[in-house]
């Protein structure tokens, strides 16, 4: 009897090749995204649990609160002595080690040179903690003496290529470095990312417990998990008398804990908004996998609805209702069962390409096979459930003398539902086009405000091997290029500066503040047209004062922002040469600048100062006269390899920095365009088998109609109205979700865009002009038939 029931079914499909090609189509594209962004969403959710000890790894951040602020300053980098006093001094902390980044170091093996963007120093404890795959040396003692050095597979091969690197020696900084570990490259959903890693023995910093200069990553093994709370309190109570005097007069500073599985979603400090679109995207996955199935059932009622001789002469010969269910349901099987096989192969195949979009390396290694079969067996029995029952209980409830005889047959309540259905799809297909219209708009926005500063035109230059005495020579060398305007330095790229220091300004220096500082070459703020509000630029005798030996008798030239200045009680005349001091920098006010964004527009502007001081710059800042950018790399790779003939040239636009910041913005974006033209796309079919069923049902009264003088046109507004109706009623309703969800998107930016309406307007135009097509395609087609045909029966 099942047999049958499927090869009926089989036959059925075949027959009405366009409404089964539809609903695979539907649903193959349904199963497909729900599978790649469930696969995203799981690589995300997955972060960090790897490590054999997971449950015990607590990751620390550091807090710092001045008397004048009025919230907390937060980092994710502390200072060196975190890690050796919580082993030293709490009996609940089995281990911990602390990870130090370096931003470029040149790697000499033989005489080939690398230049790697991605190395770390890390304690001998670190391979303890965390289980990362040897495939060469033992993680006991792979980082236990200093200039010891572990590379991932994929780092060892670029060195050495087939050969063991076991004991191999490279150069690095002008030391020799001897390969004492090789690692399995390390997995995307991992916080930690190295391609390779020395021992923190070989710096300068290891010999040092500070509690002043806050660098370093720390990471604390626990005995038990449950024991973070109680290190959590001991650590504030060792902090708390450490900096007594500090805690008196005002001055907060504390280490936060947070357990490694949470770091990447939920740490402020370290998951910007990736839990926010962790919701989107589930939320995408749902809804576009439940428009599938309503698709699949309208498009199932409306071909099926033509059967109803076929289930009147069933149940004539004594066919009972559970046996029509069993038939449409073993319909809906075979296109669930094939759309979601031919739906698995398509999310294979597309996973680079959406790991591309989604700017993340997914792919079936997030999944675990189990899971995985018992996932695909859920939705098999989900979709066919959903998708299937519904026609079948609407189809199979007809009495047969009234199902032969084609008359009186009201599909009652069910037509109200299949109407709220198609508004329900129309609803969200329209919310994202209006979801995608004002992320794109808020990104222009991003793209083009005035921040302050002049990005255009500006090359940025790796100056990490720089020391501080070759500055002077690589800027004139660099000046002698007519495509060059101007050449200075800084700490930190001008579109994310990240130090944090305190400020004290006044007679007394008693006005104590929390603030962001930059130290910068002398030509910085002219470079970068940074609008002087008072005072005077920097000059060439601010440059000699901080030069000066020994460091207690430099004079510094600060420049405040227009915020600073405000926060500190002043007036940008007042501040203009009032004693300040910045972390022991003595010096004076030289000049206030006008505000200008300095981080992420997802932040407000805060106070900043900027100091002339040679002692290191991280960027070297290259201002062109535009024109050809490629003539002018070309030209300062030409003047950077004679000065530097074993340093690799690392540069940047600073645009191009500066976008990097919205990333998971851009790549929102990106999403919701892909997923609101196949969510609109998927709509249009459920909308085309409610067109189909309404022209089938008004056959007859559209022959009549033709017969008494209606024309093709006035047939079609017929037919398409109500539909249209029904596209009117999900635009009104889709506007005020999507101005509830996006000004809930926009508030994580203090710089925005007001709500722009009229985008809404234009979504729902887009909306209503994609139903309209698709509806008067089937609208035309009916009004166009003959009426002879559809009346000949009466």
């Amino acid at each position: 009897m099942i047999r049958n029931y499927f090869k009926i079914a089989y036959r059925n499909l075949l027959r009405n090749k366009l409404t089964t090609g539809l609903s695979l189509f539907g649903l193959i594209l349904g199963v497909a995204c729900f599978l790649l962004l469930a696969t995203y969403i799981l690589n995300e959710l997955r972060y960090d649990t790897f490590h054999d000890k997971a449950d015990r790894i607590v990751f620390a951040n550091f807090n710092y609160q001045s008397p004048s602020d009025i919230t907390a300053e937060r980092s994710q980098v502390t200072p060196t002595a975190v890690v050796p006093v919580a082993k030293r001094e709490f009996s609940e902390v089995e281990e911990g080690a602390r990870f130090y980044r370096f931003n470029n170091r040149e790697v000499l093996v033989g005489n080939q040179n690398f230049n790697e963007k991605n190395m770390a120093i890390a304690d001998a404890s670190f391979f303890n903690i965390f289980s990362f795959n040897f495939l060469e040396g033992n993680p006991e003692d792979a980082l236990k003496q200093p200039n010891h050095l572990v590379l991932t597979k994929t780092t060892a091969q670029k060195y050495f290529g087939n050969r063991k690197a076991l004991g191999q020696l490279v150069e690095i900084d002008n030391k020799s470095w001897k390969i004492s570990g090789v690692i399995d490259d390390i997995p995307t959903y991992s916080t930690l990312q190295f391609d390779l890693i020395g021992a923190y023995g070989s710096s300068e910093r290891s010999k040092t417990e500070t509690w002043n200069s806050a660098n370093d990553w720390s990471f604390l093994l626990l005995h038990k998990a449950s024991q973070m709370e109680a290190v959590q309190k001991k650590l504030n109570q060792y902090t708390n008398y450490l900096f007594s005097d500090d805690y008196a007069s005002g001055y907060k500073m504390w280490i936060g804990l947070e357990p490694i599985t949470r770091v990447h979603l939920h740490s402020e400090i370290s998951s910007g908004n990736a839990l926010t679109y962790i919701y989107i995207f589930s939320g995408i996955a749902i809804l576009l996998l439940l428009i599938a199935c309503i698709n699949f059932a309208n498009l199932m009622t409306a071909k099926a609805s033509e059967r109803l001789k076929e289930i009147g002469i069933r149940k004539t010969l004594g066919a009972a209702r559970v046996n029509l269910i069993f038939q449409f349901l073993a319909e809906s099987a075979i296109i669930t069962g094939l759309s979601i096989i031919l739906g698995v192969l398509l999310a294979f195949l597309l996973l680079p390409a959406f790991g591309n979009v989604a700017n993340a390396e997914i792919g079936t290694q997030s999944w675990n096979l189990t899971y995985f079969v018992g996932l695909i067996i859920t939705l098999f029995v989900l979709v066919t459930s959903v998708a299937g029952a519904w026609p079948a209980l609407v189809l199979s409830k007809f009495k047969p003398v009234l199902a032969l005889k084609g008359k009186n047959l009201s599909f009652g309540s069910t037509a109200l539902l299949r109407k709220s259905l198609v508004v329900f799809q129309f609803t969200i297909s329209i919310a994202f086009i209006m979801a995608t219209l004002v992320t794109k708009k808020q990104l222009y926005f991003i793209q083009h405000t005035d921040t302050g500063l002049n990005r255009n035109n500006v090359i940025m230059l790796d100056a990490s091997n720089v020391t501080s005495g070759e500055l002077a020579t690589v800027q004139s060398e660099l000046r002698k290029n007519e495509t060059i305007s101007s050449v200075t330095a800084a700490y930190d790229a001008p579109v994310n500066v990240q130090g944090g220091y305190t400020i004290s300004v006044g007679t007394g220096l008693e006005d104590d503040m929390s603030i962001t500082a930059v130290p910068v070459d002398k030509d910085f703020v002219s470079t970068l047209g940074i609008k002087i509000l008072a005072g005077t630029d920097f000059t060439l005798s601010d440059e000699k004062l901080v030069k000066i030996e020994p460091n207690e008798n430099r004079q510094y030239a600060f420049m405040l922002n227009e915020k600073a200045v405000e926060n500190l009680g002043l007036t940008a005349e007042t501040a203009i040469g009032q004693p300040a001091n910045i972390n022991g920098r003595q010096g004076f006010i030289k000049a206030v600048l006008q505000d200008f964004n300095f981080t992420s527009l997802h932040e407000k502007i805060s106070p900043i100062a900027i100091f002339v001081e040679y002692d290191y710059f991280g960027e070297i800042l290259v201002k062109t006269a535009g024109g050809n950018p490629t003539l002018t790399i070309s030209e300062i790779e030409k003047t950077w390899q004679s000065l530097y003939p074993d340093k690799t040239l690392n540069y940047t636009f600073l645009d191009d920095a500066y976008a990097a910041l919205y990333k998971s913005e851009k790549r929102t974006a990106t999403i919701l365009n892909i997923f609101s033209a196949i969510t609109i796309m998927v709509s249009c079919l459920g909308l085309f088998g409610l067109s189909v069923f309404t022209a089938m049902q008004r056959q007859k009264e559209i022959g009549i109609r033709k017969v008494l003088g209606a024309s093709i046109t006035q047939v079609t507004a017929m037919l398409t109205s109500d539909f249209l109706r029904l596209v009117v009623i999900a635009i009104i309703i889709a506007a005020p979700l999507a101005w509830y969800f996006m000004t809930g998107w926009l508030q994580g930016f203090a710089f925005k865009i007001r709500m722009p309406y009229d985008l809404f307007l234009l979504a729902g135009a887009i909306g209503l002009l994609i139903a309209f097509l698709t509806v008067s395609f089937q609208a035309i087609k009916a009004a166009i038939a003959n009426p002879v045909k559809s009346l000949r029966t009466e």
